[in-house]
């Protein structure tokens, strides 16, 4: 009995992250679905980002969790599971915008609380510009300032070096304020 309570607490939770990735890549569907259960909430969110449509962000979510089960046994380590996943749902995000050749507009309620008092002319103005950027700079405005990443995250879902991240981001800083002082909308 005493053995049992010097066993820390992580080694006691059978089913963690990392676990279910590595029965996953084994080939274990169940394991799969509960990492996609527990990551579902921030790919659609990142996905719906990209098309501004509930309908067609789940599609893409649909489209990434198919592409995942197919392509599970090519991840290498467990650990990066949640990357390697958003990685497909960006791919499969720009490769649907591009085959709809819609215009991609940040979505209004994920604006920051500082951000509440912009009027809406100047929001779409805002959108608009970010619409106007490369998609690598476009990526990597979404990723920092609507989803919340790191620079290291961001490092890691595009498979870039950190600094051309920071290079990306500051280019993408001053195409946007150019754009938007020009009024090239």
């Amino acid at each position: 009995m005493l053995n049992i309570l010097k066993i820390p607490l992580q080694k006691i939770r059978k089913n963690s992250e990392q676990d279910l990735a590595k029965a996953a890549i084994r080939g274990d569907s169940d394991a799969f679905s509960e990492l996609i259960k527990i990551h579902k909430a921030s790919l659609y969110k990142i996905a719906y980002s990209y098309v501004k449509d509930e309908q067609k962000a789940l599609d893409i979510l649909q489209e990434t969790v198919y592409k995942g089960l197919i392509n599970i046994e090519k991840l290498k380590e467990a650990k990066y599971f949640k990357t390697w996943i958003t990685k497909i749902l960006i791919n499969t995000s720009i490769d649907y915008s591009k085959k709809e050749e819609k215009i991609v507009y940040i979505e209004e309620t994920i604006l920051s609380e500082d951000h509440k008092n912009i009027s809406i002319e100047d929001k779409l103005d805002l959108y608009d510009a970010i619409d106007m950027l490369s998609d690598n700079y476009k990526m990597v405005i979404i990723l920092k300032y609507f989803n919340d990443m790191t620079d290291e995250q961001i490092a890691k879902n595009m498979d870039i070096p950190i600094n051309t991240v920071k290079s990306h981001l500051r280019r993408a800083k001053e195409k946007i304020k150019q754009i938007l002082k020009d009024g090239d909308l």
